[in-house]
C-alpha cells in the first residue's frame, strides 16, 4: 500500500540524487542560474523532509545542540545585515562606520540626499544576504542527509549517484587530457578539468570521492570470521572480491584523473589524505598489513596508467611553484590589513571581492581577485574572529566526534560503519587541507558535496549506530533467556 510517508521518502531520494548529479555538471554550479536551481532544490528537499519527519514520529529529532556553532554563525551573518544606529556601529565596527560616512559624504557632494543614519556592519548587505542563504542551503542539505540516510541500505543507495558522477567526471577529465582539449581558463596548459572550469576545483571534487570508493571497498571485507586463514586465502575466498576490485579500480582511475588535473595543491592534499586514511585505520585495526594492499592497488593503478599516458608535464607544474606562489602570498599579505581593520565582525559574509580593491597594495598587476585562494583567511576577513571561531569550533567538534565513533565501531568490529566513517572523514580532511591555498568551498557543487560528507558521516555515526545497539540488546536478551533453560545432561 502506497502511503504519504512512502511517497515523501521517494521524493527525498529523487531530490537528493538530482542535487548530487546536477550540481557538478554546469561548471560546478558557479553561475547565478545554476546556483539558484541548486538552492531551490535544497530548500524543497528540506521541506519534504519536514513533512516526512512528521509522519515518522521517531525521526523528528533535530538535535540542535550539535548545530549550535553553525546557528551562532548564521546569527552573526544576520547581525551583519541589520541596519543599526551609527553610535552602535562605531562600537562594533569602527572601520565600517568610517567607510559608510566617507561614502555618504561622496554621494552628498554629487547631489544625492544624505540618507538615513542607520548602517549595516556588512559593507555590501545584499552580497552578505546571498552568501548567507547559500550557506544555509549547505547546512540544510547536510542536515537532511544525516537524518534520512540512517540505515545500511540507504547508505548504499546514496553511494550510487556519487560513484556515477565521479566516474563520469573522471572519464571526461582523462578524455580531455588524452585529446589535448584546451580549457578556457588555462589556454596554455593541457589538463583534466572535467565539467569544471578550474582544474583545482575538479581535483577538489575527486579528493572527496576517492576515499569513499576506497572505504566502501574496505567495508565489504568480512575476514574476521576466519582469523586462522592466511591473508591470501581470505582474499581468494572473499564473496565480494570482484566488487572490491571494481571499486579499487574506480578509486585508482580517479586518482589518475586528479594527477592529470595538474593541480599541485590537489595532488598534495590527496597524498596527505591517503596517508591520514592509512594511519587512522592502522591505529584502530590490528591487521595493519592485511588491508594495505587496497591502498597500494589504488596507487599502482594511478601510477601505471600515468606512466603510460605521460606524467612529465605534471612534474613540470611543480617546478613552477617558486615563480607562481608569490602572487597568492601577496594577496594574503594585503588581507592582514583587512583583518586588523575589521577584527570582530568582518567586512560582511561574501563581500571580499567588493572590499579587497580598497586594500590592494602589494599586487601591482591589474588582476581582479574574487576570492582569496585561502578559505580560512577569507572567512576571517568576511566574518571576523567571531565567525571564524564558530566555523572552526563546529569542524573540530565534528572531527573529534567522528574519531570517537571510529573507536567505538572498531571495538564493536563493525567494518561497514568504521570504513565509511573513515572514508567520509578522509574526504573532509582532504578538502580542508586544499582550502589552505584555494577556494573549493566557494564552489557550490564542491561545498554541497562537502556538506554531503558531513551529513554522511553523521548519519552512519548516529543511525547505523542505533541499529547496532538494538541488535546487541537483542543478543543480550536472547542470552539471558537461555540462562533460564535447564538443560538435563541425561
Amino acid at each position: 500500500m502506497i502511503t504519504p510517508h512512502t511517497i515523501l521518502e521517494k521524493l527525498i531520494y529523487l531530490f537528493t540524487f538530482s542535487l548530487l548529479i546536477f550540481s557538478p555538471l554546469p561548471i560546478g554550479s558557479v553561475e547565478s542560474w545554476s546556483r539558484f536551481i541548486l538552492q531551490t532544490q535544497v530548500f524543497v528537499l528540506f521541506f519534504l523532509w519536514l513533512l516526512w519527519s512528521f509522519y515518522s514520529e521517531n525521526q523528528f529529532n533535530p538535535g540542535l545542540k550539535t548545530y549550535l556553532p553553525l546557528l551562532l554563525f548564521l546569527l552573526l551573518c544576520l547581525i551583519q545585515i541589520v541596519p543599526i544606529p551609527q553610535f552602535i556601529l562605531g562600537i562594533l565596527s569602527g572601520k565600517s562606520l568610517e567607510i559608510w560616512e566617507k561614502n555618504q559624504s561622496l554621494l552628498s557632494s554629487l547631489g544625492f540626499d544624505k540618507g538615513n543614519d542607520m548602517f549595516t556592519i556588512s559593507l555590501y548587505a545584499h552580497a552578505t544576504w546571498k552568501e548567507t542563504l547559500l550557506f544555509l542551503s549547505y547546512v540544510a542539505f547536510g542536515f537532511v542527509i544525516s537524518k534520512t540516510f540512517t540505515t545500511e541500505r540507504r547508505v548504499k543507495i546514496l553511494l550510487i549517484p556519487i560513484f556515477a558522477v565521479s566516474l563520469f567526471e573522471t572519464t571526461y577529465g582523462i578524455y580531455q587530457y588524452l585529446l589535448n582539449i584546451q580549457n578556457s581558463a588555462y589556454p596554455d596548459v593541457i589538463s583534466a578539468t572535467g565539467t569544471f572550469v578550474n582544474r583545482n576545483h575538479f581535483a577538489g571534487f575527486l579528493e572527496m570521492s576517492i576515499p569513499l570508493a576506497l572505504g566502501y571497498a574496505l567495508s565489504l571485507s568480512n575476514w574476521d570470521e576466519e582469523k586462522q586463514k592466511s591473508f591470501f586465502k581470505k582474499l581468494v575466498t572473499s564473496d565480494d572480491l570482484y566488487k572490491q576490485i571494481l571499486l579499487l579500480f574506480l578509486a585508482g582511475i580517479m586518482l589518475l584523473a586528479l594527477v592529470l588535473s595538474k593541480s599541485r595543491m590537489g595532488i598534495f592534499s590527496a597524498i596527505l589524505s591517503l596517508i591520514f586514511f592509512f594511519i587512522v585505520y592502522s591505529s584502530f585495526k590490528k591487521d595493519k598489513a592485511g588491508k594495505a594492499w587496497m591502498l597500494l592497488f589504488v596507487i599502482a593503478i594511478a601510477i601505471l596508467y600515468g606512466l603510460w599516458i605521460g606524467l612529465y608535464s605534471v612534474f613540470e607544474r611543480f617546478l613552477q611553484i617558486e615563480a607562481e606562489a608569490p602572487g597568492r602570498t601577496l594577496v594574503w599579505k594585503d588581507m592582514l590589513s583587512m583583518i586588523r581593520d575589521f577584527p570582530l565582525f568582518g567586512t560582511g559574509f561574501g563581500t571580499f571581492s567588493h572590499v579587497y580593491p580598497l586594500y590592494k597594495k602589494f599586487i601591482e598587476k591589474a588582476v581582479v581577485y574574487s576570492y582569496a585562494h585561502n578559505d580560512y583567511l577569507q572567512l576571517m576577513v568576511e566574518t571576523g574572529i567571531l565567525g571564524f571561531l564558530c566555523i572552526i569550533t563546529a569542524l573540530l567538534l565534528f572531527i573529534f566526534s567522528s574519531l570517537r565513533s571510529l573507536n567505538r565501531f572498531s571495538q564493536e568490529e563493525d567494518y561497514f560503519s568504521f570504513s565509511l566513517i573513515l572514508a567520509g572523514l578522509t574526504g573532509i580532511i582532504s578538502l580542508l587541507i586544499h582550502s589552505l591555498a584555494d577556494f573549493n568551498l566557494h564552489i557550490p557543487s564542491n561545498a554541497l558535496y562537502f556538506a554531503l560528507l558531513i551529513g554522511f558521516v553523521s548519519a552512519i555515526s548516529g543511525g547505523v549506530e542505533r541499529a547496532t545497539v538494538k541488535r546487541r540488546r537483542r543478543i543480550k536478551s536472547y542470552e539471558s533467556d537461555l540462562n533460564y533453560i535447564d538443560i538435563d545432561p541425561k
